[in-house]
């Protein structure tokens, strides 16, 4: 139906020609290229902070119960997780089915219910999805000739990363090597107690003249004592004696008096003035503290006041023309809102029962009553200082204290107590002085009355008021002490020392460092923004920065360069990056997701070449780049599409003989590829490695179609039938046929969509793009082919094939022969099927060969094993290998960095190892693997490790390397002793290499454990313990930011102490003890602890909420990983495993089986639909059994492919299997079609089988050849990047070839054994 409408509307057919190459040609245009498909990995991870904590409470705290949180979320499929030093990362496994963002919102929801439980210590838990695109399509190096390591550094950061990061595509641009620049602020002991010393003296000055006057005091009554005694003998004189003491005592009561009443007096003002002024005070810091939220709330409301304003405005414009009448005061209040309470009558009654408009005006009335309490707190806040001060003068007056501001009151406050109790307490013994004082006077005035009466009695009247006087004297003595006490109290709370602190310098720095904008004011017409503090702007500023006032003359204003040593630090130390010996800055860029790696690295080469010329001194060196791995496969795959297209086009010359039919098949592989771009486009499949490889494979197998349709109208041409009714009956009469073995070769990839996980995503596009290459060559067999054939083929043409007619009788011989002994031609296929499997499978499975060799490769440097290398010896490692092989023939480039911020460093990377990446010249005969043997030569003698990776496109990373073991179980030392012998096991395994324990993850440790019972008698505790060392230890603390015209400054404080802290000071820690005896003593912490050097793991590993260590290793070139995987699982097997415990694989090795299950699944599945098309084709059970035989031919075929070419039965030689399944059986349907037509026109079943056989060779043996001959580059890895799939090119080519051949001797064989000779004629009528 199809053919004859081509034929009869050809122009139709020429419409639709034309219009498959416009969308194709745009499809192309638009098309994104890639390295590989577009991959959605379905995994998420939960990053979290507990600080401080050790891993064993990471693991407790934290990880464990994210892992319990998580196991019960939608479509999880495995959770694993590593607890570190102070965070946790939980990595989420989901079924490929799952939406991850619908999966992130629930494990947010899971988060927040088990966040509650957790310590002030624990931070918020981050989610972040994998993505491919996290890794770096693009690494290079920067340097600039005369600029030094921090002037790149800075040019960097200005400059280049703002430029690239504004490129189209290009998520990030992360730099590694970079020196960094910090404040360093150490507060100095030694200024703050020259500080401390001039507050003291000034202090201890005010309390001077209350004690002189005591003093004072006290000598007069020493006076008098001593008047008393000077005159025992004699009564006149003991007389005047008395008369002289009591006035004395008289001078004193009144000298005491007027102290008193000074101290009363003071006490009186201050108790007055506080009584009013604290309550305004404290109003004053409630007001200030809400003043504060609503300063922070404004911007955000001022912005959103405005866009108020603009909406009601719109909104009234269109109530206008609409028609509807909005009141004038409807119209918005000036914009600025400098004046929020005013002019904006349209918040009522607006004349409009808009509810949006109501809604607007409503949030507006709101906005503006917090603006008016903005202004109100502001104006309660000065009426508050200016009632505050009022006070200043009285409380000055007293001369205990110095106020110049209300905030010097809020300062002092603290001390008004104390200080008012010890005036009390000073009145209280003063007023007692008074009283004994009285006494006395009245003791002495009864003692004159009595040497009056009774002068005998004189003698003893007079020692009763010395005795007295002595109490008097007691009594100034304790207000003396009093006054001390009081003195002491200030100095105290006066103390710098206690004053000065980290936090309390913080939080000052950070309150001066200040600049905000706090709103806008009018002018008139003219907006203002009013803008709050200036921010510090340079070191000399910062050290110039005022902390406090101490309201002293003689200490003056106190700033933070009189209390603290400041300088700028850079992380030399800690970062390393070089390029042919210079200094330089690594950047790797990553591209944002949906955009073509391709595109983006050709941006980013177009802004280097363009940022270059616009600077000459500029040097931008391309590390890696995807790019040129995406251009040298798309170069390599069209290479071989086009040398494959030239085959098959000269296999059809030769059957042919005819440049018409082949020029017909020619034009159907340009078509067919196009038509399948544009589907390839619609389905949003990039042109990558996969779906290219596709379009290649697709190229020898499309043109069948087209090869049997033009082969059979060919034919009936020649035999005499008009070319009309050639193309229609010749289309017809195979288009069964075609249309099967299409569906056969397409039904193979259905079974994809029951793979899982990397194996699916990969293969899609691969199965997608053969199908849709195939559909639209047949497709174009069915329509183009007919259309074209009935012009091109108008005149018939004589050929002679006298070649091709030797080949049919000779292959008629043999096939006659073979009848004759089927046994034998069963047996042999049988046996070379089972010798062929068994010895291609003995060398073992492998994944597939990603290594694709360019000019890149990578050199890494770190230390040997067992052994450490601080950051300086690793670079001068470095440096030592970089002179070692930069003369090295072929070597262009070397750049090497270490440490600094990159993405790099937070995957792996970091201190503990160099990565160089060499560059080869352009063009050189030298390989990278001949540069990397003759490095690793250079470098064997150096005291570090130096690997070398020839390929620096090594995808093996994704499939996994090696073997990797996982020992599960609960304690730690436990699987530390299985792991080890577990280690020994595999190192003595052969094929090995670098095997590692999974304890090298090990650090030392430090531990101090208390003794609690000696730490109760001292009054202290575990964590009291723990605070004491923790505020030994603490790091410095990041205060602020210095903004300046160049760079940003990170301000950093410590102390003194914390800035060279060792392990000898923790040995040495004291604490302060108080006796019963209330005697301070210091006590070395060692009293009550006991320390020791230890190890423990830095990382706790879990999977599946258990833990695991993993003992690791590498597989040498001559031995297989598979191989070496069985042999360990024998002995691990044997091993004595504790119950609770067990040992799993892991690696490269699973991943293998993982996918082989999948293929070999997929091989079944497809073998079931292949079967069940040519059921519903043929109707018939037993035909299809026969033509199934063709698959064990073919696997055959592809066995001794990978033997004879050396390679190993990997997951892409698999999938070639799979697909030999699909093409092989399409020879076997042409041929037993024919047989059965041959039956069917009343021929004998030997004379059918004969026949079919000769008439089918010449299509089976031509579709056979193109297909064989398209893919021949492939197998033979012609091109870059032809290594990945060249096994499933070998497996094909060998299948086909093999199967090719024995389809025409087995499959009649078979046929012939199978069926009964009847009549076909008969049972078809």
């Amino acid at each position: 139906m199809i053919p004859k409408f081509s034929v009869k509307k050809p122009y139709t057919v020429l419409v639709g020609v034309l219009l498959v190459i416009v969308l194709g040609v745009v499809s192309l245009m638009r098309m994104t290229t890639d390295l590989l498909p577009s991959m959605d990995l379905q995994y998420a991870l939960i990053i979290t902070t507990d600080m401080g904590a050790s891993p064993e409470k990471v693991e407790m705290e934290v990880t464990a119960p994210i892992e319990a949180a998580m196991a019960t979320t939608t479509g999880i499929k495995n959770v694993g997780s590593m607890s570190y030093n102070s965070y946790s990362i939980v990595t989420c496994e989901y079924d490929d089915t799952v939406n991850m963002d619908s999966v992130v919102i629930e494990i947010q929801q899971s988060l927040d219910q088990i966040s509650g439980y957790w310590g002030d210590s624990v931070g918020t838990p981050m989610i972040m999805k994998i993505n491919p695109d996290m890794l770096p399509v693009m690494t290079a190096s920067v340097d600039v000739a005369g600029m030094s390591a921090l002037e790149i550094t800075e040019y960097v950061d200005r400059e280049l990363i703002p430029a690239f990061e504004s490129l189209e595509g290009v998520a990030s641009a992360s730099a590694s090597g970079m020196l960094e620049e910090t404040v360093m602020v150490t507060l100095d002991p030694i200024k703050i107690q020259a500080i401390n010393d001039l507050v003291q003296t000034e202090i201890k000055g005010e309390f001077k003249k209350p004690k002189a006057e005591i003093n004072d005091g006290i000598k007069e009554i020493e006076k008098g004592k001593e008047a008393l005694s000077e005159a025992p003998d004699q009564i006149s004189e003991i007389f005047d004696q008395t008369i002289e003491g009591k006035e004395q005592l008289l001078k004193a009561e009144a000298e005491l008096k007027k102290q008193l009443e000074e101290i009363k007096t003071q006490r009186d003002q201050m108790k007055a003035i506080t009584s009013v002024v604290f309550p305004i005070l404290d109003a004053r810091d409630a007001a200030v503290k809400e003043l504060a939220k609503l300063e922070a709330e404004m911007p955000a409301l001022q912005k959103r006041y405005v866009e108020i304003q603009v909406e009601i405005a719109k909104l009234q414009a269109a109530g206008s023309a609409g028609g509807a009448t909005l009141s004038g005061n409807n119209a918005p209040s000036n914009p600025g809102m400098g004046n929020p309470g005013i002019g904006n009558p349209g918040t009522e009654n607006s004349g409009t029962n808009n509810p949006e408009l109501e809604k607007l005006e409503a949030e507006q009335a709101e906005i503006e009553a917090k603006m008016l309490a903005l202004q109100t707190g502001k104006t309660a806040i000065a009426e508050f200082d200016k009632a505050i001060m009022d006070y200043a003068d009285e409380l000055n007056a007293t001369g205990l204290i110095s106020i110049k501001t209300a905030d010097d009151i809020s300062k002092i406050k603290p001390t008004f107590e104390p200080l008012v109790a010890q005036l009390d307490e000073a009145v209280e013994k003063m007023e007692e002085a008074l009283v004994m004082i009285e006494e006395q006077k009245n003791a002495l005035q009864t003692g004159i009355d009595t040497l009056n009466a009774e002068a005998a009695k004189g003698a003893m009247e007079m020692a009763t008021g010395a005795a007295e006087l002595s109490v008097a004297a007691a009594a100034l003595e304790e207000a003396k002490s009093a006054l001390e006490s009081a003195k002491e109290q200030a100095l105290d709370s006066a103390d710098m020392e206690g004053i000065l602190t980290l936090e309390t310098l913080s939080g000052l720095i950070l309150a001066q460092n200040f600049d905000m904008p706090a709103g806008y004011a009018y002018d008139n017409d003219t907006q203002y923004l009013i803008r709050v503090g200036e921010a510090v702007k340079s070191v000399d500023e910062l050290e110039d920065l005022v902390l406090m006032d101490m309201g002293m003359d003689s200490v003056g204003v106190i700033r933070l360069g009189d209390v603290a040593d400041i300088e700028i630090l850079d992380n030399s130390d800690e970062t390393y990056a070089i390029v042919n010996g210079n200094p330089s800055v690594s950047l790797s860029f990553e591209k944002q997701t949906g955009y073509s790696t391709g595109e983006v690295t050709d941006r980013l080469l177009d802004k280097f070449e363009s940022l270059e010329e616009q600077n000459p001194d500029l040097s931008i060196t391309v590390l890696m780049d995807q790019g040129i791995f995406i251009d040298l496969i798309v170069d390599s795959v069209v290479q071989n599409m086009i040398i494959g297209a030239i085959l098959a086009i000269i296999v059809l010359i030769i059957f042919l003989k005819d440049y018409r039919p082949t020029i017909v098949v020619g034009i159907s592989i340009p078509l067919s590829v196009i038509f399948a771009i544009v589907l390839m486009y619609f389905m949003d499949i990039s042109l990558n490695m996969i779906s290219l490889s596709g379009l290649m494979l697709g190229v020898g197998m499309l043109v069948d179609n087209s090869i049997v349709v033009i082969e059979n109208i060919y034919r009936l041409r020649n035999e005499g039938l008009s070319i009309r009714k050639a193309c229609v009956e010749g289309s017809n009469q195979v288009a069964g046929a075609i249309v099967a073995s299409t569906l056969t070769t397409v039904c193979v990839y259905i079974p994809i969509i029951f793979t899982e996980g990397m194996t699916r995503q990969l293969f899609m596009d691969l199965a997608l793009t053969i199908a849709f290459t195939l559909f639209a060559s047949l497709a174009v067999a069915l329509t183009v082919v007919p259309a074209m054939s009935s012009y091109t083929l108008k005149k018939p043409k004589e050929i002679k094939t006298s070649g091709y007619d030797k080949m049919k009788n000779w292959y008629g011989n043999v096939l006659e022969l073979c009848l004759n002994h089927k046994a034998i031609v069963l047996i042999l296929a049988i046996a070379l099927l089972v010798g062929s499997a068994g010895l291609a499978l003995s060398k073992g499975l492998t994944f597939m060969d990603m290594d694709m060799e360019t000019n890149q490769m990578t050199v890494t440097i770190s230390a040997k094993e067992g052994e450490m290398l601080d950051f300086k010896e690793l670079t001068g490692m470095s440096d030592e290998v970089i002179e070692r092989i930069s003369d090295i023939e072929g070597i262009d480039t070397i750049g090497a960095s270490a440490g600094g911020s990159s993405t790099s460093s937070l995957m792996g990377g970091g201190s503990e190892s160099v990565t160089m990446y060499v560059l080869l010249e352009e063009g050189t005969d030298v390989t990278t693997s001949q540069v990397s043997e003759e490095i690793l030569k250079r470098t064997e003698d150096m005291d570090c490790e130096v690997s070398s990776s020839a390929a620096s496109m090594d995808m093996t990373a994704m499939f996994g390397s090696g073997l990797s073991i996982q020992i599960k179980g609960s304690d730690l030392d436990t699987l530390q002793e299985l792991a080890i012998e577990t280690a020994k096991i595999v190192e003595k395994t052969e094929g090995t290499v670098d095997v590692k324990d999974g304890l090298d993850e090990a650090t030392p440790q430090w531990t101090i454990t208390v003794d609690k019972e000696k730490a109760a008698e001292y009054g202290m505790t575990v964590a009291q313990v723990f605070q004491l060392v923790m505020e030994d230890m603490a790091s410095s603390t990041s205060a602020t930011t210095i903004s300046t015209d160049i760079k940003d400054y990170e301000v950093y404080l410590q102390t003194e102490e914390q800035s060279d802290l060792k392990l000898d000071d923790i040995k040495s820690l004291t604490f302060i003890h108080t006796d019963k005896e209330g005697e301070e003593k210091e006590i070395p912490l060692t009293d009550i602890c006991t320390m020791k050097e230890a190890s423990t793991l830095s990382t706790i590993r879990r999977d599946a909420q258990t833990r695991y260590l993993t003992v690791s290793c590498g597989i040498d070139a001559e031995h297989n990983v598979t191989l070496v995987s069985n042999e360990v699982k024998e002995k691990i097997a044997q091993m004595d495993i504790p119950e609770g415990y067990e040992i799993e694989m892991a690696g490269e090795d699973e991943n293998i089986n993982e996918a082989m299950g999948y293929m070999i699944l997929m091989l079944l599945l497809a073998v079931i639909f292949i079967y069940l098309i040519m059921v519903a084709q043929f109707q018939s059970l037993l035909l299809p059994f026969i033509i199934m035989f063709t698959i064990p031919l073919a696997f055959t075929g592809g066995f001794m492919g990978l033997i004879i070419s050396g390679k190993e039965v990997s997951v892409i030689a698999m999938l070639g299997f799979i697909m030999l399944a699909g093409v092989i059986v399409n020879n076997g349907i042409v041929l037993i079609e024919y047989i059965m037509q041959a039956r069917q026109q009343g021929k004998l079943k030997r004379e059918a089988i004969l026949e079919a056989g000769v008439i089918r060779l010449r299509p089976i043996l031509m579709t056979a050849l193109t297909t064989i001959l398209a893919m021949v580059p492939a197998a033979l890895g012609l091109g870059e990047g032809a290594e990945m799939m060249q096994p499933m090119s070998i497996t094909m080519v060998g299948g086909l070839i093999y199967g090719t051949v024995l389809t025409l001797i087995v499959i009649p064989c078979v046929y012939d054994l199978f069926t009964k000779e009847k009549n076909m004629v008969e049972e078809e009528l």
